[in-house]
């Protein structure tokens, strides 16, 4: 009956319990407000449920229907409800009150008291359900704490995932930089050789400029002895014979000085050229042998390794591999640091030397104050980063060590609403994450090497423990700018050294 006084009540249009009911000409019953808003989108109004044409001014309001509607409308809902009809017994057409144990099933007063369930622990089914209820609740409890362990094994799992990749794309950074080194001495080893090589040619150059002109000005003195030999031929016998044996001696006399074309310490220069061009292609025919061979069997090695899958996901790779993201090495950015710290030659280290009374005269607190600071770089925009930090010095050191935007960069930034740095700081007893300044609940680990690990398409910034490779803790944002490795120092003489 509470269901059919609903339906009664309904209105057509919005299909909800009527809201200032009105009868229309036709005698159908609508919601003011709906049949008023069907109204203005046409001129001539048709009821929407026979179509009659009826007239937009002769609405007429149903107080007793409003009655109705407010009467249903504050009924229990369950009310609509339609009421389930009693199970029962399919066999003794009775009632079921009972419960068998054993075998599960609903018993009626006959089938309890039958030979079939006679010997069976039957209990009244309030009973059995109010058992069964405390069951489920334990059940309920305990998969509520392993749910509690899975969610905690899978933090775990995720985060030595984390540091997984981190190692791996430290190692690829690592191999990038030991070939980069390598290209290096390599190419400097070619420019000595060559440079070598130019050297002698020069010195080959001048030796026979020299050669030239010394035989040549022997060459000028006999050739003028000769002429004047040929001269006397021509004299009388008088003038021939005038002063005949000193200029017979000087002919006799006249002996070619020949130079060594090519001098003994060139000669020796040359061959120890030579030696060390023999030993450096010896040695590189070696290396790429060695090279070409290991490498050719660890190719095998890890192909056979691989399924189809893999191998299908390897030579996507290959095909992809020229747009793959390759990071660099981080250093140290002096330009962004605080004037306590001191650098390295290789801006792979910095110090903090605290000058007296250096906070009064800045007349303010640096960015990130107690923390001394200095940005890495390169800074990221896209792809990964990886580096790991040691932090040395005095048993009460403190460091931090992390990646903040660059707006971070400045005191006023540091206190505005948005987060703009995500970092650790590490002392002796502990770690705590940190950002915005503001402290989370410290890590009980001893950290001598802190990895850190930034992948910005996905938002992670990993902390691990480089010695042992352990996951630490991770945060998961969203970049909309540049951000840069940042590392700090609080007690003097502490410092920070990066790798690789």
């Amino acid at each position: 009956m509470a269901s059919k006084l609903q339906e009664e009540v309904t209105c057509p249009i919005c299909l909800e319990i009527l809201q200032e009911p009105v009868t229309i000409d036709c005698g159908h019953n609508f919601c003011q407000e709906c049949i008023s808003q069907v109204g203005k989108t046409t001129e001539n109004l048709q009821c929407p449920l026979c179509k009659v044409t009826v007239s937009k001014n002769t609405f007429r309001p149903n107080k007793q229907l409003a009655s109705l509607a407010e009467t249903i409308r504050s009924m229990d809902p369950a009310e609509f409800q339609p009421e389930k009809e009693e199970t029962r017994c399919l066999k003794h057409k009775e009632k079921l009150h009972y419960f068998c144990e054993r075998d599960g099933e609903f018993l009626c007063v006959v089938c309890r008291d039958s030979r079939s369930h006679k010997s069976h622990n039957v209990t009244l089914i309030d009973e059995a359900a109010q058992n069964y209820k405390v069951l489920i609740e334990t059940q309920i409890q305990d998969l509520g704490q392993r749910d509690k362990e899975i969610v905690e094994e899978k933090k775990r799992g995720e985060g030595a995932i984390q540091v997984f990749r981190a190692q791996v794309h430290l190692e690829k950074l690592k191999i990038t930089e030991e070939f980069k080194h390598l290209h290096q001495i390599l190419e400097e080893e070619k420019r000595f050789l060559l440079s070598r090589l130019g050297w002698l040619e020069y010195e080959g150059a001048q030796q026979i400029e020299q050669y030239t002109t010394t035989t040549n000005e022997q060459l000028t003195s006999l050739r003028k002895l000769t002429q004047s030999l040929k001269n006397r031929l021509k004299m009388s016998p008088m003038e021939l014979m005038e002063g005949i044996k000193d200029t017979l001696s000087r002919s006799e006399e006249f002996k070619f000085l020949n130079p060594t074309p090519v001098p003994a310490n060139l000669e020796r220069k040359t061959r120890e050229a030579k030696a060390r061009h023999v030993v450096t292609i010896t040695g590189l025919e070696e290396f790429k042998d060695n090279l070409k061979n290991e490498g050719k069997k660890d190719k095998s090695m890890f192909l056979d390794s691989l399924n189809k899958k893999e191998i299908e996901r390897w030579k996507l790779l290959q095909r992809n591999n020229s747009s793959l993201h390759t990071s660099v090495p981080m250093t140290l950015d002096t330009a962004s640091a605080d004037q306590n710290l001191t650098f390295s030659q290789d801006l792979k280290k910095a110090t903090l030397y605290m000058v007296q009374d250096s906070l009064n005269k800045q007349g303010k607190p640096p960015p990130f104050y107690p923390f001394y600071c200095v940005r890495g770089s390169p800074r990221l925009s896209s792809g990964c980063g990886v580096w790991e930090v040691e932090i040395q010095g005095p048993s009460n050191r403190v460091g931090m060590v992390g990646v903040a935007t660059e707006l971070a960069l400045s005191a006023q930034s540091q206190n505005s609403g948005g987060i703009c740095l995500w970092a650790l700081r590490i002392s002796s007893s502990g770690c705590q994450p940190y950002t915005n300044c503001k402290m989370g609940e410290t890590i009980l680990i001893s950290l001598m090497k802190v990895g850190v690990y930034v992948d910005y398409n996905r938002g992670d910034i990993v902390f691990y423990d480089a010695i042992t490779n352990k996951h630490i803790y991770s945060f998961q944002t969203t970049f909309d700018r540049q951000v840069f490795p940042l590392f700090g120092l609080q007690v003097s003489c502490a410092s920070i050294t990066l790798s690789p």
